[in-house]
C-alpha cells in the first residue's frame, strides 16, 4: 500500500513511517526540511501545512492510497492550532478527497470537542482538532479518528484498551503508532472515531473487537 504521512518528523509520526516501514509499505513522508529528515529512511516531500499549493498537494498524494495524519502543532496558542490543526488539515483532507485518497487516519485527542475534558491551556488545540475531525467525516473518503489521551515516550506493551468513550489513562507514542498503521485495513474502524489508552488486549485483537 502507498501510505502518505503527514507529521512524519514529530514524535509520533516518526514511530508511524519506521512500523509502515518494518510492514513494508510504500511510505511517503511530509517533511518541512528534507535535509533534516534523512533519517526516516523514506521518500521525502517538502510540505508545510500552513502555506501548501494545489500543486503542492498534488505532488504529495500522488500515488497515495491512504493517509495517517499525526501533524500537530507544538504551540498551545490558538492562532497556531487555527493555522495548522484546523485549517492545514482540512485543507489537505479536502484536498486528498478531491484526488482520489480513499483511506485517511487521524491521530486527534482524547476530549476534542468537549472543553471539560481538555485541560484549560489544549483547549484551543482541542477544538481546533475537533472541527477537522468532524470535516474528515464529510469528505468521502473512509476515514477513522484516533483520539489517545497524554502520551509518553519509551517502548510500547502492545496493549491496548479502545472504545467511543474510555477514561482518561496514557498511553506511549510507540503503541499509538501501532494503532495507526493496523487501522489502515482494520475494517472495524471504518468511519469511527475512537478513544485509545494503554489497557490489556494485543493492539490487533482490541481493534478487532470494536462492534
Amino acid at each position: 500500500m502507498n501510505i502518505t504521512v503527514l507529521g512524519a518528523t514529530g514524535g509520533t509520526g516518526r514511530l508511524v513511517v519506521a512500523q509502515l516501514l518494518a510492514r513494508r509499505h510504500s511510505v511517503r513522508a511530509a517533511v518541512r526540511k528534507p535535509k533534516k529528515a534523512s533519517s526516516l529512511g523514506t521518500d521525502l516531500v517538502a510540505f508545510d501545512l500552513t502555506s501548501a499549493t494545489p500543486d503542492d498537494f498534488a505532488e504529495l498524494f500522488a500515488g497515495t492510497d491512504a493517509v495517517i495524519n499525526a501533524a500537530a502543532t507544538s504551540s498551545m496558542m490558538k492562532r497556531q492550532a487555527d493555522l495548522v490543526d484546523r485549517a492545514g488539515v482540512i485543507a489537505a483532507i479536502e484536498a486528498a478527497a478531491t484526488l482520489g485518497v480513499k483511506r485517511w487516519i487521524q491521530v486527534s485527542m482524547m476530549g476534542s470537542g468537549e472543553s471539560g475534558r481538555v485541560p484549560v491551556y489544549l483547549r484551543a488545540t482541542g477544538q481546533a482538532k475537533h472541527a477537522a475531525d468532524t470535516h474528515l467525516a464529510t469528505a468521502g473518503m473512509t476515514w477513522t479518528v484516533i483520539r489517545p489521551p497524554w502520551l509518553t515516550d519509551g517502548p510500547g506493551a502492545g496493549t491496548i484498551s479502545v472504545g467511543e468513550r474510555l477514561p482518561e489513562g496514557s498511553l506511549t507514542r510507540t503503541d499509538l503508532a501501532a494503532v495507526a498503521v493496523e487501522c489502515l485495513e482494520a475494517s472495524s474502524t471504518y468511519d469511527r472515531m475512537l478513544e485509545v489508552t494503554s489497557g490489556d488486549l494485543p493492539v490487533a485483537e482490541a481493534l478487532r473487537s470494536l462492534t
